[in-house]
């Protein structure tokens, strides 16, 4: 059966020594910040983007106006090449000075089509010449976003279409040779390293945006959300006597509020942040630790008993006595804690914590108590 708290006992525990805890961030609260973090990395990620396409254009027209001058004896192409290669470099060097990621992409983007038309008529289309579109549309959509990359993308289809057709009436001739070979491999080699930076910085993001959605933005720690999945892993492995215990301990910073009161809010975020590194320190590959809300963290425990936390907890509370984190006031720390057993829900194993923190601080705080049931 689910306990629930009862309001008088929450009222009491709230009460106890005046101890306020800090608003927790509601689900719009946490989406917007997952929004902004979102945009941050979106445009980061774009950033990378044009660095590469602009790295990418430099080497290959060194390579192939290099090609240009000593096997085919094309100096005029590769003049182009080298132009081309001159111009990309001064665009990054742009980007870099001014940090102007829109134009620097207008221009990279612009850059890239005017050059990839000049060299199809300078090529006169032949030697598949025409491939060299093809890496048009993931520039265009990688920098400047899917509606005007499509625009784009189309204009240029466009183009080869009439291209295409204007040479369709006018039949010749001509023999594939080495020029044409190369065209092909340039392009798909070209493409392939597109591709590749662009889903090796994808899933960099990916991991990033899934990292700040499990973080605590003040602290570092796991937030609530990464706390709860943890502890629905780690009961389901106790149901399925894959480990053999489990705990989870509730600690509060005792009198947080009179830091708040008597040194503003900003020094009570310092303490907590000061306070998080030491606990994850102490913590170390043992188990995790998260911030539960407010001036509350939690731990959870796979393959350690009672006795064993407690002996933790106890270490942990004389090390952060004598060690405060807080350069103002001294600082101490009460805990409660209950065993995940794996006939009961995580529910009750949690309401089990919070009674025992309940009663270590009507003890007088700064001490460590277990769950009735687990002593």
């Amino acid at each position: 059966m689910k306990l629930i708290p009862c309001q008088a006992c929450v009222a009491m525990r709230n009460n106890v020594g005046g101890s306020v805890s800090r608003p927790i961030l509601t689900p719009t609260k946490r989406n917007s910040l997952l929004l902004t973090a979102t945009t941050h990395q979106s445009i980061r990620h774009q950033a990378q983007l044009l660095k590469a396409v602009l790295k990418i254009v430099v080497l290959f027209s060194l390579l192939i106006g290099s090609l240009n001058v000593f096997v085919f004896a094309a100096f005029m192409v590769a003049t182009f090449n080298f132009l081309t290669a001159f111009f990309a470099s001064a665009i990054l060097f742009f980007y870099n000075r001014s940090a102007n990621l829109r134009l620097a992409s207008w221009l990279t983007c612009l850059a890239v089509i005017f050059n990839v038309a000049v060299f199809i008529h300078l090529a006169d289309g032949r030697n598949y010449s025409i491939l060299w579109v093809m890496i048009i549309p993931p520039i265009v959509f990688f920098l400047l976003g899917k509606q005007i990359g499509a625009w784009l993308t189309a204009g240029v289809f466009a183009y080869s279409i009439a291209l295409m057709a204007y040479q369709l009436q006018q039949p010749r001739q001509e023999t594939q040779g080495l020029g044409a070979l190369l065209n092909i491999i340039e392009v798909c080699t070209a493409l392939w390293f597109l591709f590749r930076f662009y889903e090796g910085s994808r899933q960099a993001a990916y991991r990033e945006l899934e990292s700040l959605s499990a973080t605590d933005k003040l602290t570092g720690l796991a937030n609530r959300s990464k706390l709860d999945n943890l502890l629905l892993d780690v009961h389901q492995k106790r149901r399925d006597a894959e480990i053999s215990s489990a705990t989870v301990v509730i600690c509060d910073i005792d009198h947080f509020k009179r830091i708040n009161d008597e040194f503003g809010h900003l020094e009570g975020d310092r303490v907590l942040q000061a306070l998080a590194r030491q606990l994850k320190a102490e913590v170390g590959d043992q188990g995790v630790v998260g911030r539960w809300g407010g001036e509350e963290f939690m731990f959870i425990f796979s393959e350690r008993d009672v006795a064993s936390t407690v002996q933790f907890c106890e270490h942990l509370r004389t090390t952060i006595q004598n060690h405060s984190p807080s350069s103002k006031r001294a600082l101490t720390l009460s805990f409660g804690i209950a065993q995940l057993h794996p006939q009961h829900s995580i529910e009750h194993a949690l309401l089990c914590a919070d009674r025992a923190l309940y009663r270590a601080k009507q003890d007088g705080r700064n001490c460590v108590r277990c769950a009735e049931r687990d002593v």
